[in-house]
């Protein structure tokens, strides 16, 4: 098609606004996907800066749930301890977010309590605790438990839920018949002021 001289001006000018609308677009999306990916990447790992006595009362949160947990299940949670651990490869800093006086940390603590009756007393403690915690109003998930040494396929289930300040709580099978593996995951935590992880764990 060919344009008179005075249509062509007005085609350019169209273009031309096409052309600055388009690129307008293209900027905001690019502002937008940055903006997203950096929320994102501070939710994955360890969300909002919590004060120290809010991560430190979180510590105790975690390892009492665990305890709770425990002597739900009958047994004496300092003979069943296992042990603590602060860190996962999930809660690190690589793209370089936090600012000084800003750690984080992920409390978790297991206990490896016995039941009597071997593989039964198991399915029956599976039983009692998915029970307690549905009463409690939390969502209850199963998947096939696995032992913990060599990762194989033990044939019983796995049990996991949320107390209601986060702590992610689970029961599966232990290392031998009758032993199970209670492990409450306080999450990944972005926190003001030192911790003596350390001291803590080896406690």
């Amino acid at each position: 098609m060919t344009l008179t001289p005075s249509a062509a001006p007005a085609a350019s000018a169209f273009r031309r606004r096409f052309r600055g609308l388009g690129l307008s677009v293209a900027g905001a999306v690019v502002v937008f996907l940055l903006a997203g990916s950096v929320t994102g990447c501070t939710a994955m790992a360890g969300g909002p800066v919590r004060s120290e006595a809010q991560f430190l009362q979180h510590v105790r949160d975690t390892q009492a749930a665990g305890e709770d947990t425990v002597l739900f299940l009958g047994s004496d949670p300092e003979s069943a301890f296992l042990r603590k651990s602060t860190a996962s490869s999930s809660c690190v800093d690589d793209l370089g977010f936090d600012g000084d006086g800003t750690y984080r940390h992920q409390p978790s603590v297991s206990w490896a309590p016995d039941f009597k009756g071997g593989d039964a007393g198991y399915r029956a403690a599976v039983a009692n605790l998915r029970r307690q915690w549905s009463e409690r109003g939390w969502k209850v998930t199963t998947e096939p438990g696995t032992d913990p040494v060599t990762g194989r396929a033990t044939g019983l289930q796995e049990i996991h839920t949320t107390d209601d300040h986060g702590v992610a709580l689970s029961l599966g099978p232990g290392r031998r018949a009758g032993e199970g593996l209670v492990v409450a995951d306080g999450g990944c935590v972005r926190h003001d002021g030192y911790w003596d992880a350390y001291a803590w764990s080896s406690s």
